[in-house]
């Protein structure tokens, strides 16, 4: 059975440079979406990720979740890890116990192979007056992505709130390449060493919502997306790395790159995600084969 506990021995590795942000040469975590986005107390929230993993690499992904995790994220208790060592000696009873306190302690599972849930504590807003309460707290996800040889730990923020308006993730229409829509699941073939342009547009409108300032004045505003353009192989060109002006200027409802496709035949992979600036996330991907 994997070692569990030597995922959480991880956090002190170092882990390797390389020259850019949307180059995809070794495991990362891209992109995490949390489902709703900012859910209420007692609110159950599903998560999706996005990650790269070089081929045939055997990685897994620990997931844990608090309410106000400090800088170095959510913990749990090692002896309750190490309870996981022995879990193909428990009965279904022990094992559905253990899975119980597991989740109550934060625990949201593991990837690949599990859903990943996590029910947000029913006291997670217990003392904030009522003025506060619209701002909330903010709930943190620790997951350490390891390989045998990589690891990369990333830390999530999640509002936990009573807003009138709670934020929703952005969803992203179709990745095109010159123009022409790639279906979910299809194969693109490509010539080698040729540039393509490679878009992408919201499916919605940048959603509006109220901010309260801290002087207590609710103010009217509206998300301003921000892009990233990861691949796996070839270069992009004018790869975003600023976060959005949040309400300075009319929104971005669309990103558009040059990619120049490698020189190399094989199979390569193409990544546009989209962020809303309140911790929502979206993301399309295509499947790139050179001829």
């Amino acid at each position: 059975m994997r070692t569990w506990l030597l995922l959480f021995a991880l956090l002190g590795c170092d882990t390797p440079d390389f020259a850019q942000e949307w180059e995809l040469d070794r495991l990362r975590l891209l992109a995490v979406r949390a489902d709703p986005a900012e859910p209420r107390p007692g609110e159950h929230v599903r998560f999706t990720s996005l990650v790269h993993a070089p081929e045939a690499a055997d990685w897994s992904a620990v997931w844990i979740a608090c309410v106000e995790g400090d800088a170095e994220g959510c913990t749990l208790d090692p002896d309750l890890l190490a309870r996981l060592e022995h879990a193909d000696t428990l009965s279904q009873a022990e094992l559905l116990a253990l899975y119980a306190e597991l989740q109550a302690a934060g625990f949201v599972g593991v990837e690949p192979g599990m859903t990943l849930g996590w029910t947000v504590p029913e006291d997670a807003l217990d003392g904030l007056d009522d003025a506060a309460l619209a701002e909330g707290r903010t709930a943190t996800v620790t997951v350490t992505l390891a390989t045998a040889d990589e690891q990369e730990l990333t830390l999530k923020s999640i509002p936990v709130s009573l807003a009138a308006t709670p934020n929703h993730n952005p969803d992203l229409g179709a990745l095109t390449i010159d123009g022409n829509a790639v279906a979910a699941g299809a194969i693109v073939v490509v010539d080698p060493s040729s540039e393509y342009s490679v878009e992408v547009e919201l499916a919605e409108a940048p959603e509006a919502y109220q901010y309260v300032t801290s002087e207590g004045v609710t103010e009217e505003r509206t998300e301003s997306p921000s892009y990233r353009w990861y691949t796996s192989g070839g270069t992009l060109a004018e790869s975003d790395t600023g976060l959005g002006g949040f309400g300075e200027g009319e929104p971005e409802t669309s990103s558009a790159r040059t990619w120049v496709s490698p020189a190399e035949a094989g199979t390569y992979l193409l990544h546009a995600v989209v962020l809303d600036g309140r911790g929502g996330m979206g993301w399309q991907s295509a499947t790139l084969s050179v001829r």
